[in-house]
């Protein structure tokens, strides 16, 4: 990875910097350690997060807008299940500027009635339309199947209901559970470390300290379970599979990345090939992690017309089982490693780039190193040095299946290899 350097602010909040000679971009991101698992109300933490940039205690939400805008800058707020962060991207001589707007978010939101009124009606408009749609069915069904009654299970935006009983000064409440979480600064662009501790100070160094919220527990994934989440009108079925996974830090880890790799991880990826240019069933067919601070999944996903359901199925499951039992060839573990290689050479392209990998080194509590450690291991392995991993982790006994669409054509064709099959529970959704 790119060199980066590291201060604190008098108030304990960490920050760290991808520095640039060559850049004239520069992105700011305040990472908070408070996601959706944290909700008392589900989508609060969401919602809270997303009133930050409607307004200040000066200026109304159009006329922050402009402000920000005005300045060819790029302000965003996101929230997950594990975290949240503000974020603003713009040209370096507006660092000073930027970095206010993220302290004035964050310190002096205006919370305006009107407003959260807005925004409400969006998210529900949003999540009526979602409903209709078989792939966000289908992973609301496998979250279902695999999370239970676990925060992990629910959307982090909230349900209609839920967001029907929030108001702005439960978000008032909220916000002062944001300003106390633990939080770090990541900045990337051509901006000396003195100059952004002295700014950041000035901006944001009238924080409180942090203070670590209680985490919810670990959830026990499920296994061999379906949830048909029905959608009688759906001309496809959306299927979305989890298997169990291994942390970041896991010894593992590197060696599932490889093999979902060729499971499904790119266009020369077993189901890709065999769903997608040899059976003509989709566009497209993937493996890939998820991996978040109380679980990691492999996921599975796919869809498919409806008269293509079953052996869609019965494929995805005879190659869970084929990769659990067969050594990879050579050449197929080649090709999978190259492109771990490759994608990640890009991914260090740029500081922002290199920030993103910092963030997640941060988030997760993992050795600086992580990244270098990851390369040598997905260079070293072998086809036989990988087999061990390929039978514990990838056989067809552990999925949770989620699928979206018309319930007879589903039920029959996950039934084999479910041993209990439920419906998906959209008032939890």
């Amino acid at each position: 990875m790119p060199s980066y350097e590291h201060a604190v602010l008098s108030n304990g909040t960490a920050v760290y910097l991808v520095p640039s000679e060559t850049k004239d971009i520069v992105t700011i991101t305040l990472a908070l350690r408070i996601g959706s698992t944290h909700d008392a109300i589900p989508g609060e933490v969401s919602c809270a997060m997303q009133m930050l940039k409607q307004g200040t205690n000066t200026l109304d939400a159009n006329a922050f807008a402009e402000e920000v805008e005005r300045r060819g800058c790029w302000l965003r707020a996101s929230t997950n299940h594990d975290s949240s962060n503000l974020q603003i991207t713009g040209l370096a001589e507006w660092f000073d500027d930027a970095a206010q707007f993220i302290a004035d978010c964050l310190t002096s939101p205006r919370f305006d009635a009107e407003e959260f009124d807005k925004l409400r009606s969006r998210i529900v408009a949003d999540l009526m339309i979602e409903m209709k749609d078989a792939d966000w069915l289908a992973a609301r069904a496998a979250s279902q199947g695999a999370y239970g009654d676990h925060p992990y299970a629910r959307s982090k935006d909230g349900t209609p209901a839920s967001l029907a009983m929030l108001t702005v000064d439960h978000l008032r409440g909220v916000h002062q559970k944001i300003v106390r979480a633990p939080r770090t600064i990541v900045v990337a662009g051509p901006v000396t470390m003195q100059h952004a501790i002295e700014v950041l100070e000035r901006c944001v160094g009238s924080l409180p300290l942090s203070e670590p919220l209680p985490e919810a527990p670990r959830p026990t994934t499920m296994s061999r379970i379906g949830v048909i989440a029905a959608h009688d009108e759906a001309v496809q079925t959306a299927f979305r599979i989890i298997l169990p996974s291994v942390p970041m830090e896991h010894a593992d880890y590197a060696a599932v990345q490889l093999i979902t790799t060729v499971l499904g991880g790119y266009t020369l990826a077993r189901l890709f090939t065999i769903l997608r240019e040899e059976k003509g069933y989709t566009y497209g067919a993937y493996a890939f992690s998820n991996v978040r601070m109380l679980d990691s999944a492999i996921i599975i996903s796919t869809s498919v017309g409806n008269e293509f359901t079953a052996d869609t199925m019965a494929t995805i499951a005879s190659e869970l089982q084929r990769l659990s039992t067969e050594l990879i060839p050579t050449e197929e573990l080649e090709n999978a490693r190259q492109h771990i290689l490759g994608s990640f050479a890009r991914s260090c392209e740029t500081p922002q780039q290199t920030a993103w990998l910092l963030y997640t080194i941060l988030q997760f509590n993992l050795p600086f190193d992580h990244y270098e450690r990851y390369i040598e291991r997905i260079q070293s392995f072998t086809p036989e040095s990988l087999l061990d991993v390929q039978r514990r982790m990838f056989g067809a006994d552990a999925m949770v299946i989620g699928a979206g669409g018309v319930r007879s054509v589903i039920e029959p064709a996950i039934a084999p290899f479910a041993g209990v099959i439920e419906s998906w529970n959209s008032d939890g959704y």
